[in-house]
């Protein structure tokens, strides 16, 4: 840390210094002492800047001031390359950190991009007055972090019976400083490697300095492999030491050995669930550990000791699709290898049972046809491996739980296909279904609409929808001419008809007509008119669908009624209460109030008729009556005109005008 006159930088004698040492002799008291605190090692990143501090203090007296900084080349001996003389910092010319320092504020050491050869002792020293002497050294020492490790493996298959050990891998990381360590791993644990030649385990370092004066480190891994590493991940990993004592680790990509050694264990197994259901892909799997993988031969056990061969692969892989009950049985795996001792047994046996259900019976088959109104009964009979459940559908729903459906006074709504579906709760997935088809046959039905056809006017175009059921499939017809469009589905048939609205259409109707080789039947459209709406439109027309259009012209017209009687309402009651005072109509007077003659009162007077009126008139104010303003007292009554209402300071105008005066208030009197 500090220390007074060291001995490595003995201080070099000036003229100049010699005069100053003389003249302090001569004053008493004049020695001066210096403290200097240097750090032993400063750390520094490469390329970075690094700040040398040289903290001192001078204490006992007051003068010339020497601090310098040297370095110590590799004779081992002092250069300096900077200095401060009375406040004047200037760098050593022709060193070779000319260009590369400079002296801080401070006094430090700065070097402005820290390079590995900057890896020496730095040494600053300070002289001050008389006996004034002190000097300290640092040590700097440069970081950077290696590039990312680099493996290489043999790539090659590598014998477990072989007597020695095989070059496996070698590790490269390059361009670190100080020089990074390399350590092998296998399956993330430590592997304890000795550097001496063996047949089992060793590897081999070697380092190299680059001209950059940064290290690369490589380490190659020799190992006698054992039938347990085929599966085993091996890595090298590098560490290295940062600043401030951090120490940081990066591991390599991970490879795997590839080996060659032969089988010893076969192993032969479902690799499915084991509950199988015909229909299912059922996967059988057959594995021998040994390397390279040997060929693999799959047959089924016939009757008789006799085999069905089902070919052979490499993956031990044996797959049958869509199994039925006939894939039930005996399944063998033999293993191809002929490195194998004899004492090793190379075949392996699996057994399937396929769960199944036959198909199913129904009586009556496929197709049934009953009359309207008849009944019939069906059948259901099935088998499998474990008796199944039986149930009867109707599309998604569910009609018996039992095996016999029993239908009776059948409709033609009741007509279509049923389902007979069979299964197993026991075993999910499995099921199997049989269908049927009752075909209901019978005169046709039209089908009534809920309500009459609706029309906005005459000479518009309506849209009739006439549908029936029935079997055979009925011709539907119409009573007046046209293209009518129709489909059918089911045992249902519709008919679509635009028609031109009549007067005599309007009274008579529009009749549909279904009819097929068991009789007909008919139903007459009524059209009636609908209140105008703001758009009169045709618009289709579907049995009860008509009466949309209507409805809302009905209710528009309601809510405008409403408004307008709201409307007149108000005015009327706005009237009534004497805030209307300036209405065509009305008869007003002005009396002065009994002891006050300065006073005006006003009074109004409206007749009946008037009243009822007067606000649905043009001009608002009762159908052309004549207003009479009276002023005075009881006895008598003076006539004036409006202009001297207006001077009086009242305002014949509405109250939604402006007032001829502010602030001018009349009391309103209504006479009935």
């Amino acid at each position: 840390m500090g220390a007074r006159r060291s001995p490595q930088a003995p201080l070099l004698p000036r003229p100049g210094l010699l005069l100053l040492g003389l003249m302090l002799l001569a004053c008493p008291g004049g020695r001066t002492e210096v403290q200097i605190s240097v750090p032993p090692l400063v750390e520094v990143l490469l390329g970075k800047q690094a700040s040398i501090p040289c903290t001192h203090t001078v204490t006992g007296g007051k003068g010339y001031h020497l601090v310098e900084w040297f370095i110590t080349d590799k004779n081992a001996e002092q250069r300096r390359v900077a200095f401060s003389e009375q406040g004047r910092r200037e760098v050593d010319k022709n060193t070779e950190y000319t260009d590369r320092i400079f002296m801080d504020t401070d006094y430090s050491l700065v070097i402005k991009a820290a390079d590995v050869s900057d890896e020496r002792a730095f040494t600053c020293r300070v002289m001050a007055g008389v006996g004034g002497d002190a000097g300290g050294t640092a040590q700097l020492k440069v970081f950077d972090s290696p590039e990312a490790p680099e493996v290489k493996w043999n790539t090659r298959t590598l014998s477990v019976t072989g007597e020695l050990a095989s070059e496996v891998a070698e590790c490269f990381s390059r361009n670190g400083n100080p020089m990074p360590n390399i350590s092998w791993y296998k399956d993330d644990h430590l592997l304890e490697v000795p550097t001496e030649r063996n047949t089992v385990l060793y590897m081999m370092t070697r380092t190299v300095r680059e001209a950059s004066g940064l290290h690369s480190v490589s380490s190659t891994l020799y190992l006698r492999p054992n039938k347990t590493d085929r599966d085993s991940r091996f890595y090298c990993q590098v560490a290295y030491w940062m600043p401030r004592g951090e120490k940081r680790i990066m591991d390599s990509e991970s490879f795997h050995l590839t080996l060659h050694y032969y089988t010893e264990n076969v192993q032969f197994s479902l690799d499915s669930p084991e509950v199988i259901k015909e229909g299912d892909d059922v996967r059988l799997l057959c594995r021998g550990d040994g390397n390279p993988p040997p060929e693999y031969v799959f047959t089924k056990m016939k009757a008789h000791d006799r085999f069905e061969d089902l070919g052979s692969n490499p993956n031990g892989l044996l797959v049958l699709q869509h199994v039925t009950k006939e894939d039930s049985g005996t399944y063998r795996c033999q293993v191809l290898d002929f490195d194998s001792p004899p004492e090793v047994e190379l075949e392996k046996e699996v057994t399937i049972k396929v769960n199944y259900i036959d198909p199913l019976v129904l009586k009556p088959n496929k197709t049934v046809k009953v009359p309207l109104g008849g009944n019939i009964e069906l059948d259901c009979s099935g088998s499998g491996s474990q008796t199944p459940t039986l149930l009867w559908r109707k599309g998604k729903q569910q009609v018996e739980n039992s095996n016999t459906l029993t239908l009776n006074s059948l409709t033609y709504h009741m007509a279509g296909t049923y389902t007979c579906e069979a299964s197993v709760p026991s075993i999910p997935g499995l099921r199997k279904d049989q269908s049927v088809r009752v075909i209901v046959e019978g005169k046709p039905e039209v089908e009534r609409p809920l309500s009459p056809s609706h029309y906005y006017s005459t000479d518009q175009k309506v849209m009739l929808t006439c549908s029936a059921l029935g079997h055979p499939e009925p011709q539907i017809t119409w009573s007046v001419p046209g293209e009518p469009s129709t489909n059918s589905s089911g045992n249902r048939v519709t008919s679509r008809l635009s028609v031109e609205v009549t007067p005599e259409l309007a009274e008579s109707g529009v009749k549909c007509s279904a009819e097929n080789q068991h009789g007909a039947d008919e139903w007459t459209f009524r059209l009636e008119t609908a209140p105008p709406t703001v758009s009169a439109t045709a618009v289709p027309v579907d049995g009860g669908e008509g009466q949309g259009g209507s409805m809302v012209a009905v209710i528009a017209v309601c809510v405008c009624v409403l408004l307008l009687l709201l409307i007149v309402g108000f005015f009327y009651f706005m009237q009534r209460r004497g805030r209307l005072p300036c209405g065509g109509g009305e008869k007003r007077s002005l009396t002065p109030k009994e002891g006050n003659p300065d006073d005006t009162v006003v009074e109004m007077k409206t007749d009946k008729r008037n009243e009822q009126t007067g606000l649905l008139s043009p001009g608002g104010g009762g159908g052309g009556g004549t207003n009479e303003v009276r002023k005075g007292h009881r006895e008598g009554a003076l006539s004036t005109d409006v202009k001297q209402l207006e001077s009086a300071g009242f305002c014949p105008a509405p109250l939604w005008m402006e007032p001829c005066r502010t602030g001018f208030s009349l009391p309103l009197v209504g006479r009935e």
